[in-house]
């Protein structure tokens, strides 16, 4: 199974200003469920290694992996930053998850 994921360059050279992760670092990008219930869901990156059933995304230096569970969250999706919100400026949007059902 093949994903599609743009991460925008700006996005992983914040990443490295604000959160310390250098050129060679591999991030994992993952999604997870939090509170009671059926809860709300929540997207977080944390330093991890690459593993053989992966989908590798490497951008300005960074190598982004995400696991085969998690694709259907991130398939069609953006990473940005936008400057002007410093630290808080990192965003992700997935337009396919935005549509309406018909």
């Amino acid at each position: 199974m093949s994903i599609q994921l743009r991460i925008d360059p700006a996005f992983s050279l914040a990443y490295q200003r604000y959160a310390g992760f250098r050129p060679g670092d591999t991030l994992r990008l993952y999604v997870r469920t939090s509170g009671p219930g059926t809860g709300g869901l929540f997207y977080a990156i944390e330093r991890d290694q690459a593993t053989e059933s992966d989908a590798v995304f490497t951008v300005e230096g960074l190598q982004f992996v995400i696991r085969p569970g998690d694709f259907w969250y991130f398939d069609g999706g953006e990473l940005t930053y936008d400057k002007r919100f410093g630290e808080n400026g990192f965003q992700f949007r997935n337009p396919i998850l935005e549509e309406e059902p018909t």
